[in-house]
């Protein structure tokens, strides 16, 4: 019988520096030109890049994902595409610690058997998609040519002027969620690929996002003026997941339907999250993962808050990118419901406590 995928997930990332150890050890020895060329600075990323595979590949075993590590791999391979970096060397690294975990758990053939069909899948899917990537500024949007404006501004740091064209497009009669959905959203995502193809740096993305969340600030007069309906919410990303504005559109979201909401950003310490929901009597608590590594943590979160007995009625929703790619991952770590959008968040949150 195969040793149960969490069981093998643990033990990968126990054993994770040693494995990416070793590795960078082989592709150095592989690549002796490369102690000259990148030095120790070289070395140490080599070891975090091989750290990161293997957190990855940890976290697809454990909810038994292939498509999580096949995407992250897809991920990664265009990040060097568009860097001009050799993708070979991706692949050679992925083969390299295949052989590492075969010598490491050289008496468990479960285990060895186990992981190498992951990572040889996750080697077979590359160069399988294209390498070019497409715009999220599409031309069906109905609100296409502001938000390429929108985003043209930010990236030429011209916030004020980006606040405007805001108000100007809420004059002719767009409402706020319009602007969340095709100026926010589709902006946010832009941004992001852009940073991929190595278009901008992590400095422009940040200013465009802390840029974005400003002006949303400004809307809050309008958003928090609507009739309240005696529901309550707490929202916030789950522990190191740094990609927040996601949640906080989720937040806003409800609270324009007449929900009371209470954001909470990201990092929050359990015992606080905990008195939050009880203080304020939460009929609902959503909770973000932008990154699958993230996951467990999100799974271990919902575990230690559904054991309190106080909170036995508190639903949990969740929402993010794994959450996309990998049906009944919601269900599987202790979610009450999960949305692939803001909209769809709240009309599935109205229905699940029968509000």
């Amino acid at each position: 019988m195969s040793p149960k995928p969490k069981m093998t997930s643990a033990l990968l990332l126990e054993e994770k520096d040693r494995l990416a150890t070793s590795v960078t050890k082989q592709l150095y020895d592989v690549h002796p030109q490369w102690e000259q060329r990148f030095g120790e600075m070289g070395r140490a990323r080599c070891m975090e890049d091989t750290m990161h595979h293997i957190d990855y590949l940890a976290e697809a075993i454990r909810y038994e994902s292939q498509s999580l590590f096949d995407q992250y791999l897809q991920w990664v391979e265009n990040v060097l595409f568009a860097r001009d970096i050799d993708t070979a060397d991706l692949k050679r690294s992925l083969e390299i610690l295949n052989q590492a975990i075969t010598l490491h758990f050289e008496d468990s053939s479960e285990i060895r058997s186990e992981v190498s069909g992951y990572l040889v899948r996750g080697i077979e899917c590359l160069g399988q998609s294209s390498l070019e990537v497409s715009s999220w500024l599409k031309p069906e949007n109905p609100l296409h040519e502001e938000a390429q404006r929108y985003l043209e501004l930010l990236l030429d740091g011209r916030r004020r002027e980006a606040s405007h064209l805001i108000n100007v497009t809420m004059m002719k009669g767009y409402e706020i969620p319009e602007i969340y959905e095709h100026i926010f959203q589709s902006t946010q995502y832009e941004i992001g690929q852009l940073w991929q193809q190595n278009k901008i740096t992590v400095a422009h993305e940040h200013y465009c996002t802390a840029a974005t969340q400003l002006i949303m600030s400004g809307l809050y007069q309008k958003i928090f003026s609507g009739k309240r309906k005696g529901a309550t919410m707490v929202a916030c990303s789950v522990q190191d997941e740094l990609h927040e504005i996601g949640v906080r559109m989720v937040s806003d979201f409800f609270e324009m339907d007449g929900w009371d909401t209470f954001y909470l950003g990201s990092n929050v310490p359990i015992s606080n999250l905990t008195e939050m929901l009880m203080e304020n009597k939460a009929d609902l608590l959503a909770l973000s993962v932008t990154l699958p590594v993230h996951v467990c943590k999100l799974e271990s979160l919902i575990a230690r808050i559904k054991g309190k007995k106080e909170l036995e009625s508190l639903k949990i929703m969740v929402g993010g990118y794994p959450f996309v790619i990998v049906p009944g991952l919601a269900r599987r770590i202790g979610a009450d419901a999960t949305a692939p959008s803001a909209r769809e968040a709240v009309k599935k949150a109205n229905s699940l406590l029968n509000f």
